[in-house]
């Protein structure tokens, strides 16, 4: 086929897409036909003529597609139920295909990855990601996603798979063995990519289905397809939903169709933004739910919405549309579990356990916290630790006490009172420029840079932003939170950014914090240890990539557990390892957070290096943390000599941390 020929059937591939589609996990359906005799060569001529052509239109990153034969690309597919493969032919016209035979880095070539996920469990099954070209091949993040059974097992010995080139078009031929029967009907977890690299550098990633994430992170951001016959059309479906009471500012993302006689066959609807929704459906019973949302409105405010009302299971037939009633939605009420006075104002006792644990659990089950782990200090001393929930909603393994959480941001406290320790035996100065020591050569076009040293980075006035090589201020002159500050710091006190700064960095923690605190179950980079201790983050109860870091990132990289963590925060308390005048400057409160950051008008900001606010019960201390898929929380209250530490793998935890300090010390807000 001529690449003229191919754009003919690339824009008739767009409206048969427009005609036969239909919504799914990401919004992207596509029926599939049986087809025979196919010899996988990268030569299309044995495929029937008449298949759909679908087109990969969503541009997931990069510079866009320059003109018509630069990254153009569509597939289509087939199946052969007797033996178990499925087919896939992408055709894409590229006038500038690049390889790179001795660079396996993904930027360096043209490369596509097919994502497949056979079983399509409603429980969540794991995306297979085979990302290939002519010279290399892997399956993207298999070893941290290998809890997913599916994903673990996966190898290349399952797909059979041509690449042809003929003038700008490029093909590739696949024929993938997929376990189970192949029966009409049966739904394949399945989207595409296609990343584009010019030689000026310029690239691209298109993909099929709309791209809302990582594909290979799970099953809801990649599309589907559905095993058909030339007499199964399907039905078409619609409906609306409608709220109940208060009125949201946002529609759940979808509405979720099962087959009520087989398990697999499921679909995720996207709604509109007027609560409107629209599919084709396979012949068959289908139960209709709206699964939960979690909508954030800022970090510490999330509500909760799902269905208020139930719906009968409808039932599809070929060539028929359907209406379904209306579903009901609405806002779940929060937790209203804390007192007016906070219950660690009063002796902690066995009652007192009991409603920390209600407490815990009832947050964990509304906003959908897989596990926490916490550690409650008392008159300075630890009365309370528990470890809840399960490290993995795959695995549902349950939470070890020694299980250990990304500290993320927490870390920067840590470092911080490394600092401090460094400082005052005139190991560091704190305002010397830092660039003096190690240059930073990607702020040199920032003359400004060079005023910025350590104090400026430890009391968030250094003029860095949070993440990038930028200045967006002059040091010392604005509060500006920055992580990209520690890191700095961080080179500047090992010296340079050698191969040697892992052990450099590890040695000051060990000798200045970890070995005198005791902490034997905090890591800041990869080890056994770690591997097999480290809970799963999550994002909306999936679990995340598991991620175990090389380098120490003292503005992020900490692991540990609430109560490794307590001798730390005793430290603190007690002024531990400090001298009288440098704890009483470590405390000073020298950077205001912006106002809107205060909590009940109390001033909030930043020692060198602690978080600092005031509150009716006096000086609070601490630090939060959020990786995202982490989030976490440590505070203790001076006078009181009291406070919590709490480490959770969610994204939706932020309501639990804010509304903790309350339920143990503040007390309900007036």
């Amino acid at each position: 086929m001529t690449p003229t020929k191919l754009l003919s059937f690339f824009f008739l591939g767009c409206l048969l897409i427009l005609n036969t589609s239909m919504n799914a996990n990401n919004g992207s359906t596509a029926y599939i036909y049986p087809i025979s005799n196919i010899t996988i060569d990268g030569n299309l001529d044995d495929w029937p003529a008449e298949i759909q052509h679908n087109g990969m239109t969503y541009v997931h990153y990069g510079n866009g597609i320059d003109g018509p034969e630069d990254a153009l690309a569509f597939w289509r597919g087939g199946y052969d139920a007797e033996s178990r493969h499925l087919y896939i032919a992408v055709t894409m016209v590229d006038n500038d295909y690049v390889k790179t035979p001795d660079n396996s880095h993904f930027s360096s070539h043209d490369f596509q990855v097919l994502y497949l996920d056979p079983m399509h469990s409603a429980l969540g099954s794991g995306v297979i990601a085979y990302e290939i070209d002519e010279h290399h091949r892997k399956i993207v993040e298999q070893e941290g996603l290998g809890f997913y059974p599916q994903v673990k097992g996966a190898s290349f010995d399952q797909v059979e798979l041509a690449i042809a080139e003929k003038d700008n078009q490029i093909t590739y031929e696949w024929k993938i063995s997929i376990p189970g029967p192949l029966r009409v009907g049966r739904v394949i977890g399945f989207d595409y990519a296609v990343f584009d690299k010019d030689t000026d550098e310029e690239h691209v990633m298109i993909t099929w289905g709309p791209t809302k994430g990582n594909k290979f992170m799970n099953s809801d951001l990649i599309g589907d397809i559905v095993l058909s016959d030339t007499n199964n059309f399907g039905g078409r479906v619609q409906g609306v939903l409608e709220w109940e009471g208060k009125v949201g500012e946002n529609w759940p993302k979808t509405v979720k169709f099962s087959n009520t006689e087989k398990p697999d066959t499921f679909f995720d609807v996207s709604v509109d933004s007027v609560g409107q929704y629209d599919l084709k459906l396979p012949a068959g019973t289908y139960s209709v739910t709206v699964p939960p949302s979690w909508q954030m409105n800022r970090w510490f405010d999330i509500d909760v919405v799902k269905e208020s009302s139930k719906i009968s299971n409808i039932s599809v037939l070929d060539n028929e549309r359907y209406t379904v009633d209306a579903i009901k939605v609405s806002k779940i009420p929060k937790p209203s579990l804390v007192p007016q006075k906070g219950i660690l104002h009063s002796a902690f006792t066995t009652e007192t356990a009991q409603q920390v644990n209600h407490f815990i659990e009832t947050y964990s089950a509304h906003y959908n916290i897989p596990a926490v782990s916490l550690a409650i200090i008392q008159d300075g001393t630890l009365v309370y630790h528990h470890s809840y929930g399960v490290e993995n909603t795959v695995s549902k393994k349950p939470l070890r006490d020694e299980a250990v959480f990304e500290a993320a941001s927490i870390t920067k406290l840590v470092f911080a009172y490394l600092m401090n320790r460094l400082v005052q035996r005139g190991e560091f100065d704190l305002d010397k420029p830092l660039h003096e020591t190690l240059p930073f050569p990607e702020l040199e076009e920032y003359p400004e840079y060079k005023l910025m040293t350590g104090r400026h980075v430890l009391t968030h006035v250094s003029g860095l932003p949070n993440w990038g090589a930028e200045m967006i201020n002059k040091p010392g002159t604005t509060y500006g939170y920055s992580g990209e500050g520690f890191e700095y710091l961080k080179k500047v006190l090992a010296g340079s950014v050698s191969d040697e700064l892992p052990q450099i960095i590890q040695s000051y923690l060990d000798k200045e914090v970890l070995n005198p605190l005791g902490m034997t179950n905090t890591y800041f980079m990869c080890n056994d240890k770690l591997l097999n201790l480290k809970v799963a983050g999550h994002f909306d109860g999936i679990p995340n990539v598991f991620d175990c870091p090389d380098w120490p990132g003292m503005a992020f990289s900490m692991h540990t557990e609430a109560k490794d963590f307590v001798p730390f925060a005793l430290a603190l308390l007690n002024r531990e390892g400090l001298t009288e005048n440098q704890a009483k400057k470590m405390f000073t409160l020298y950077t205001l957070e912006d106002k809107e950051d205060w909590i009940n008008g109390y001033k909030a900001g930043y020692g060198l290096g602690v978080a600092l606010r005031d509150s009716p019960f006096g000086l609070v201390f601490g630090h939060g943390g959020n990786n995202g898929d982490f989030r976490c929380m440590f505070e203790m209250y001076d006078e009181l000599k009291t406070g919590y530490i709490v480490f959770t793998n969610a994204n939706t935890a932020g309501p639990l941390l804010f509304d903790l300090k309350n339920f143990l010390v503040e007390g309900k807000e007036q």
